[in-house]
């Protein structure tokens, strides 16, 4: 039997750094400005974006141990660990979610995660990196973040978190640069490579990217695609257009549609990456095309930001019956 130590049954963890969380609040209470000039002077070329990773610890009995831990209690699915200690640390757990562990099959116990809207993650040698999931979406099913493979190289241990804890099928890259992309995915030959070479901002109205987003749109629409992680070089601007859209499908507010596309400030890939760029205030180089985009946008029907995305996406040739198929894949 192995005794409980640490965490606490029935514990309440936040799974946001401090530095998160206030960020997150000052933009809903002060705007992304204010928000800005919060944040920019305490960067140190450290990845803010990073969830909290909550240590588990029992007393020492006979190695090694199988760590299990599930959603379920009765460990349907779970994510299972073999260790030679009596400790173990694990990261990348969904907000607002009930979790029950075990060790060597013995006493079940339980915690809770504090529900913060927005789900980070820590995929090793991947920057920027979060579960689009979490307000009107599903976690679990829509990952967003950097390139794993070039520039920012996913480590072993980050293609085992990629295929065996977040269980994603389908890598989707939307860079354009580059001719090799008939291949399989460096994460494991058990995770499929869809290439979709996308622009944002102003480009996303030119025909060749419209046509494409149908593209994107009908491979969305079937389920046996899900769960995929979707990348451009940082996670920041073509990535950060194919969130939109999925949150505006889900019907979600201006508000929480803008602060997903801001907390890519958190990440060290937001400053001192491109040449020219001063080493505080990348996120700001970005500021102008999104609001050309946004102006551009006002001119499609409807109320909110995402109504008039969904006009947009149906203007690109998209089916209604289409975006009632993603709805119904992604919606809680």
């Amino acid at each position: 039997m192995n005794n409980l130590m640490y965490p606490q049954d029935d514990a309440i963890i936040d799974t946001h750094t401090q530095i998160q969380n206030t960020f997150i609040n000052s933009i809903r209470e002060n705007g992304i400005n204010a928000a800005l000039d919060w944040l920019l002077p305490i960067k140190c070329n450290e990845e803010l974006s990073v969830p909290i990773a909550v240590n588990f610890v029992w007393e020492e009995q006979n190695a090694p141990y199988v760590f299990e831990i599930s959603e379920e209690n009765d460990f349907f699915n779970a994510y299972v660990l073999t260790v030679n200690e009596n400790k173990v640390t694990v990261s990348n757990f969904k907000v607002g979610q009930k979790y029950y562990w075990r060790v060597n099959g013995g006493e079940i116990h339980n915690f809770e995660t504090v529900d913060n809207s927005y789900r980070f993650i820590g995929i090793d040698g991947a920057l920027n990196v979060r579960d689009i999931g979490g307000i009107n979406i599903k976690q679990g099913l829509i990952f967003r973040g950097s390139d794993i493979e070039s520039v920012y190289p996913i480590s072993q241990k980050g293609k085992e978190i990629f295929t065996e804890q977040l269980k994603i099928k389908t890598e989707i890259e939307l860079r354009i640069e580059g001719d090799n992309y008939d291949r399989e995915s460096v994460a494991g030959k058990g995770v499929q490579y869809k290439y979709f070479p996308y622009r944002p901002y102003l480009e996303i109205f030119e025909q060749q990217h419209k046509d494409r987003l149908a593209l994107m749109m009908d491979f969305f629409a079937d389920e046996n695609n899900y769960p995929m992680y979707i990348h451009c070089l940082g996670g920041a601007d073509r990535t950060g257009m194919i969130a939109m859209y999925f949150r505006a499908i889900a019907g979600e507010c201006d508000d929480d549609i803008f602060i997903d596309y801001e907390l890519t400030s958190l990440s060290s890939y937001a400053y001192g990456l491109a040449e020219g760029v001063s080493a505080l205030g990348f996120r700001k180089r970005t500021a102008s095309y999104l609001v050309k985009a946004l102006n551009e946008l006002n001119k499609y029907p409807g109320e909110t930001l995402s109504e008039r995305l969904v006009s947009f996406i149906l203007d690109c040739g998209v089916k209604p019956e289409t975006i009632e198929k993603i709805r119904r894949i992604i919606l809680k």
